[in-house]
């Protein structure tokens, strides 16, 4: 019941258990016993898939630590102090109720799954019985395995005379539990911060206080294990090892906030248009893909132009570029006309080790291209306004300047490449008269000069 948030097999199980809690009050029959038993039989179902659950959880705190010790050892080691405390008690609770199975049913014990210990009519199978041996006696993974089965149900007296004999023995284990669940809770509380939904569900798993009111109160051990049917104290020590379970889930997922294995942190994020292709013709369809795409400024991943070897983790072929601000300029000098195709490889480190990431593009190289040509006749004429058209192929034409050497020039316009030229000097051959320039991202550059014939303005007629 310490969780916040309960899957509805856990809120049935603990519906099922407060029911038949009551029930144990009255004197009930066998049926309602053996109901009692597979209740307890579904607390200890849960509390393994809460310890699969959680080892899958310190599993992401050791691989933080693999791969950023200085960052996440103390988190770490937090998390680990809180697995020692917890797989003590529940240690402490099974060897519990190993001794309470063995004094209720005569030294006989069986442990396991029911469909490996129980025959087909639910009886033991006898192969299967560990008789008169202690708990110290068992191996380690014997421990470790549910009860799957107690014949004396019914008996009263087994868990008083065990836990809370009415004796003056001082470390009664009934009273030691609850010192230890004390413990617990104060250790939990002491690394759960100001989060006090967390605090809540810890007080409320641990709650160890007296039961009843007046003539009728009784403390913890008394109203938990005196005069309680075997199934019944059985039951209960199960409950309390899925609630520490449950709690120590909610800690170390409370401690692991800082450490999400699945998923890459960023501190940046911006817009990006990828066109589908970089050249276009007049009166094709544009496309692009527009996403918001997000980076860390402060870890650079290292980005390999060709092959890499993901397996090895070692470059192959490839080659490393440089990275700023978690951005990596790629820059290659082209030759040969076409489509070119180009990818790579991003490695990105993380608290799961290296994750890589493959991209791949495409670009077309084209001969650069500049053409002028005059609006009005195949030649210019000295002395006079001559009309004249510019294009560079692959840019547009404001991005096109126009200069000469023979003369002036001005332009008429830009958008549409329309410029005047006045030259000074004839030529009776085709040389250079016009040089034209694009200017991208600030720099300028030639692309090409174009040849006129220039002539004297033919005499009049």
């Amino acid at each position: 019941m310490a969780a916040g948030k309960l899957s509805p097999r856990q809120k049935m199980i603990n519906m099922m258990y407060l029911v038949l809690t009551a029930l144990l009050a009255l004197n009930v029959s066998k049926e309602v016993l053996n109901s009692f038993f597979e209740v307890n039989k579904g607390i200890e179902r849960t509390t393994t898939n809460f310890s699969l659950k959680n080892g899958s959880t310190y599993a992401d705190f050791d691989n933080a630590v693999a791969n950023n010790p200085e960052k996440f050892q103390k988190v770490r080691d937090r998390a680990y102090s809180v697995k020692a405390k917890v797989d003590a008690t529940v240690l402490y609770i099974q060897e519990m109720k190993y001794d309470l199975v063995s004094k209720a049913d005569k030294g006989k014990v069986y442990l396991g799954s029911a469909k490996d210990v129980l025959d087909e009519d639910g009886k033991p199978k006898e192969e299967k019985v560990i008789d008169d041996k202690k708990f110290s006696e068992l191996s380690d993974a014997q421990k470790r395995l549910p009860i799957a089965y107690l014949y004396n149900k019914e008996n009263r007296d087994a868990a008083g005379d065990l836990f809370y004999p009415n004796t003056l023995e001082k470390d009664k284990r009934a009273s030691v539990l609850k010192k230890q669940i004390e413990e617990y809770r104060d250790f939990l509380i002491g690394l759960a911060g100001d989060n006090q939904t967390l605090i809540d569900n810890i007080n409320l798993a641990c709650d160890v206080s007296n039961r009843g009111k007046g003539k009728k109160l009784e403390n913890w051990e008394t109203y938990n294990f005196v005069d309680m049917p075997s199934v019944g104290a059985l039951t209960i020590l199960s409950k309390i090892q899925s609630d520490l379970r449950n709690l120590e889930a909610d800690m170390i997922e409370y401690l692991k906030r800082d450490i999400d294995a699945k998923t890459l942190k960023f501190d940046d994020a911006k817009g990006v248009a990828i066109p589908q292709s970089n050249f276009v013709l007049s009166g094709d369809v544009f496309e692009a893909d527009i996403f918001i795409t997000a980076m860390n400024k402060n870890q650079n991943p290292e980005i390999y132009i060709g092959g890499y070897d993901t397996i090895n983790d070692k470059p192959s072929g490839g080659t490393k570029i440089d990275v700023q601000n978690g951005v990596g300029v790629f820059q290659t000098r082209t030759s040969g006309e076409g489509p070119k195709k180009w990818g790579g490889i991003i490695k990105l480190q993380t608290e799961q080790g290296p994750k890589f990431y493959p991209f791949k593009g495409e670009y077309l190289v084209a001969s650069k291209q500049a053409v002028a040509s005059p609006t009005n006749m195949n030649v210019l004429y000295v002395a006079v306004d001559n009309p004249i058209k510019v294009a560079v192929a692959g840019y547009s034409a404001a991005q096109v300047t126009a200069e000469t050497k023979n003369g002036t020039i001005r332009v008429v316009d830009k958008n549409n490449g329309q410029w005047i030229v006045n030259p000074t000097k004839r030529n009776d051959k085709n040389s250079p008269v016009v040089d034209l320039y694009v200017t991208v991202d600030g720099k300028r550059k030639l692309m090409g000069s174009v040849d006129f014939k220039v002539k004297d303005v033919p005499a009049p007629v």
